[in-house]
């Protein structure tokens, strides 16, 4: 709970700090995006599960900055260990992340991929945990392909790193990838 509020803050902070450089920059179009994605979380060691997430973007520069808003929800369950014992991991099979993360993107309208970095609050069956998050993604404006002006596609790839422990005697740091392909709407 202490890591979440910690990183509610953190995210309050940024945002306030990016809502205050708008009015410093002169109005150059869409910067604003609401996504929504779906893709794999892979949980290191319990296997992969469905992830549906909404995102929000706010992109600074001419789009090759920006920082972004997420919140996800996936599941732990995993087949192996219920086949293999008989017993359950975690309080709960729900997971849900935050995500705060600013990026940077070499060529908004080419094709090389974004890089994003962060932190992020893993809730994994009910053990809350505190993540650094690595990335890539890309963001494809539908308005080069045709009339659509306010939407796009969008692809990411992170790595939420942090300290995991499943038994007293043994910690580890996990790697939890999550894949996303989504839609994003401009405004």
């Amino acid at each position: 709970m202490h890591i979440e509020r910690k990183f509610i803050q953190i995210l309050l902070i940024t945002l306030f700090l990016a809502a205050g450089s708008l009015s410093a920059q002169k109005h150059t179009g869409l910067q604003n995006a609401l996504a929504f994605s779906a893709g794999l979380y892979a949980a290191e060691g319990l296997g992969s599960n469905f992830y549906y997430g909404v995102n929000y973007t706010h992109s600074l520069k001419g789009w090759r900055y920006f920082v972004e808003g997420s919140f996800g929800f996936s599941s732990v369950s995993s087949n192996l260990l219920s086949t293999i014992a008989d017993f359950q991991l975690f309080e709960s099979d729900n997971l849900y992340t935050y995500q705060f993360l600013a990026g940077y993107d070499f060529d908004p309208l080419g094709g090389m991929p974004h890089l994003v970095a962060g932190v992020a609050g893993v809730n994994q069956g009910g053990q809350s945990k505190f993540a650094y998050v690595v990335g890539i993604g890309k963001r494809i404006p539908l308005a080069q392909f045709g009339g659509a002006k306010r939407l796009g596609l969008r692809y990411d790839i992170h790595d939420q790193i942090f300290k995991q422990t499943l038994n007293a005697d043994h910690s580890f740091t996990a790697h939890n990838l999550v894949l996303t392909l989504g839609m994003y709407y401009y405004f």
